[in-house]
């Protein structure tokens, strides 16, 4: 049974320090060994936020590193279409790092490729993978947890092909992505993953949208780890493609009762969150959110996002969220739901959904399984 590890919180490197340290992920390397650091730098431009992986998270992984004795250290990524990643090296502050931590930057895209033979069933016979990635003793995924305007969410599953060359990548875009996909982690596991979800695009994997959800995620199999921020998202881990076609190959599960998930502590109150105009309009119902936390909302959010795709949504839903939201007045034509353990408290509420912090998924299916009855 594999495990995924979650932290939330703003402070991110008292976050990753102490993933590090509650679940021994990098105990057993050597000091001579060389570590690959693969983020997600899809977009080079300067309103990256929630786009790229932050560098926060890949600096306070770097201190962890070399607490440990670890010097060779690469970060590389090779960038999506019109993109470069030696421009986001600088767009996002990653030449910064390399300057004060003694790293070597690499844009994968400019360096040399192996084929590596396939073996599991999908359109591709041999992949090509970047030399740098594959001759590395340890490597380590770091991705941002968003959506996808193709693969509905990209993780760390996805986050491999920018270990690739332009064309290939390019290829898997005119067969079946879903199963490149699986057949590309099929060739290709890294030793860690490391989930940057402090902020996701609702939407796209480039888009203008982020959300703040103050978390991170660390687990050693990808395939769980992409299940649990499914999850997160609002999905059903099968309904994403990719998914369900790895954990058919055999690479990891995507059942919740084969992976365990351990939160090391609960979302801080500290950090509130009030929905924007634009998201209180976006939606066609109420949003009652005063003293929410980050991460409670941004789970609602990407929940609301779901049910709006389904058609689920209408002006006779009030959702309550937060430890003081104002309550409706009473009306029997309205659905009141109550989000998350601090607005469960609320006596007026039709539904609970008293988790702490309730995912995307939870408060999907609760109200989906609800809709029904009630038209």
């Amino acid at each position: 049974m594999g495990e995924v590890v979650i932290v939330y919180g703003s402070q991110v490197e008292k976050m990753v320090r102490r993933l590090m340290e509650e679940t021994g992920a990098l105990d057993h390397l050597r000091p001579d060994d060389s570590v690959m650091i693969k983020p997600n730098l899809v977009a080079s431009r300067e309103n990256w936020v929630g786009v790229d992986t932050d560098p926060r998270v890949i600096e306070a992984l770097v201190k962890s590193l070399r607490d440990r004795g670890v010097h060779r250290i690469t970060v590389g990524d090779g960038s999506g279409m019109g993109n470069s990643a030696t421009k986001a090296f600088e767009y996002c502050g990653y030449r910064d790092l390399s300057v004060r931590y003694g790293l070597r930057l690499v844009d994968l895209e400019k360096g040399e490729f192996i084929k590596k033979p396939v073996s599991i069933d999908g359109p591709f016979k041999t992949l090509e993978i970047a030399r740098t990635v594959v001759e590395c003793d340890y490597l380590i995924n770091v991705p941002v947890l968003k959506a996808h305007n193709e693969t509905l969410m990209t993780c760390s599953l996805k986050n491999l092909k920018g270990t690739m060359p332009r064309s290939m990548k390019t290829g898997f875009h005119s067969v079946n992505l879903h199963k490149a996909i699986a057949q590309l982690n099929s060739v290709l596991v890294p030793h860690l993953t490391l989930v940057d979800g402090l902020q996701g695009d609702l939407h796209s994997e480039i888009g203008h949208d982020p959300v703040v959800m103050d978390r991170i995620i660390l687990g050693t199999n990808p395939v769980e780890v992409d299940s649990v921020a499914a999850d997160m998202l609002g999905y059903a881990p099968r309904n994403i493609r990719h998914i369900a076609y790895s954990a058919d190959a055999g690479l990891g599960s995507c059942d919740f009762k084969e992976i365990t998930i351990r939160s090391l502590n609960r979302p801080s109150g500290k950090r509130r969150f009030n929905p924007p105009i634009h998201y209180s309009k976006r939606f066609p119902c109420s949003i009652n959110a005063e003293g929410a936390c980050c991460t409670c909302m941004g789970n609602l959010l990407f929940a609301l996002e779901r049910l709006k795709e389904q058609d689920l949504l209408s002006e006779r839903l009030s959702f309550l969220i937060g430890q003081n939201p104002r309550i409706p007045s009473i009306d029997k034509k309205r659905v009141t739901i109550a989000v998350g353990q601090c607005a469960s408290k609320q006596d007026e509420a039709d539904l609970r959904i008293d988790e702490c912090p309730p995912t995307a998924g939870s408060i999907y299916q609760c109200v989906a399984s609800m809709i029904p009855k009630r038209g």
